[in-house]
């Protein structure tokens, strides 16, 4: 995908999501969310659309980040039901903490959305992060280790293997 068509795409695609947003649909209000998609397109074209963090979407790059999504989503409702049964146990097992866990990923893309994955899921909160390392917060700080190796991590990873 070269720099001109992402920014074509993504203009059209934040115009749409303005468009089904958008509590009436007239002229003044087609128009306003013209100038502001051509708004974040034009300021944003240098930090997001580079030729490193570029990608074709193939059928297995779609594969792949529906496998993504799901076990993301997989992911947040387990956390969720954890989380629920220690606020909702008498003892409250809570020991939170910090702690630093190994960056599978190269792209800094893909490191992003790993830090935000983590984010998404309850308990867990992603602090700092650099090429090697990601420092999480959690509410029980044990847990926290096993994000090595768990199924967000080898999601994220086949998903960045795909896009190479």
């Amino acid at each position: 995908m070269t720099k001109k068509s992402g920014a074509i795409l993504l203009f059209v695609l934040l115009l749409g999501f303005w468009i089904v947003l958008a509590t009436r649909w007239d002229l003044t209000t087609i128009i306003a969310g013209f100038i502001v998609s051509a708004m974040i397109v034009f300021y944003n074209y240098d930090l997001i659309f580079n030729h490193q963090e570029a990608t074709v979407i193939t059928l297995r790059y779609l594969k792949a980040l529906v496998i993504f999504v799901f076990v993301l989503l997989f992911s947040i409702i387990k956390s969720n039901v954890q989380v629920a049964i220690i606020v909702l146990s008498k003892k409250m097992p809570i020991n939170p903490g910090f702690q630093t866990i190994r960056q599978p990923l190269k792209k800094a893309m893909n490191q992003a959305m790993y830090g935000n994955a983590i984010t998404l899921t309850p308990g867990t909160l992603s602090i700092d992060m650099d090429d090697e390392h990601i420092l999480v917060h959690g509410l029980i700080v044990d847990t926290v280790k096993e994000l090595e190796g768990s199924a967000l991590e080898k999601a994220v990873i086949a998903f960045e293997e795909v896009i190479k």
